[in-house]
């Protein structure tokens, strides 16, 4: 009943919000992750975050884009009820739940590497090597250092970009992601 519950509230926030990936395994928390998870927020627990990103993991069936990279807007997620890395990552991180509960400037985009190499996106809360990762690859919520993965670029929810967490001017790639954050904007003053 709370996995239907919550994905209705997925299905309700979405309007209002806008108008090759791989795979892995898990590790056991290790007492810094309790530790971080301390520090995270106190109202959204790493428990919580699984559950969330489970949730969207479950609701979105994963679908490369065809020819051209294509970013879509939580709404689109929603509506076709797939994407892929990109999008489902995007989805996570304007959900209701956790921009309400986590500041807007620990939410970030991750163009990554995965530990093959092969690019993949991921929403990271946090910054440096203790940052949380949710995953559409896996429902645990695992610290960036436990991902394997090595992050190229970052984008933040406010649309600044960071490269080894030093903020750049900008990057042609996250204009897509721009125009997604000003629709957000938009349909925020309606």
């Amino acid at each position: 009943m709370k996995t239907l519950l919550r994905f209705l509230l997925i299905g309700l926030a979405a309007p209002a919000l806008l108008g090759g990936c791989a795979s892995h395994k898990i590790k056991t928390q290790t007492v810094q992750q309790k530790v971080h998870q301390k520090k995270l927020q106190s109202d959204l627990s790493k428990t919580e975050l699984a559950q969330i990103n489970r949730q969207w993991n479950l609701f979105v069936t994963y679908k490369p884009d065809s020819l051209r990279d294509h970013w879509q807007s939580p709404t689109e997620t929603v509506e076709l009820k797939t994407g892929d890395c990109e999008d489902i990552s995007i989805a996570k991180m304007l959900d209701p739940a956790i921009r309400k509960l986590i500041p807007t400037d620990q939410l970030r985009l991750s163009y990554v590497h995965t530990p093959a190499g092969e690019p993949h996106m991921v929403l990271i809360i946090g910054s440096g090597k203790e940052a949380l990762v949710l995953d559409n690859l896996f429902d645990e919520i695992r610290t960036l250092s436990e991902s394997g993965y090595r992050p190229v670029y970052q984008l933040d929810a406010a649309g600044r970009v960071y490269q080894n967490d030093r903020r750049l001017e900008t990057h042609p790639k996250f204009e897509k992601f721009e125009l997604i954050l000003s629709e957000l904007k938009l349909s925020a003053a309606y």
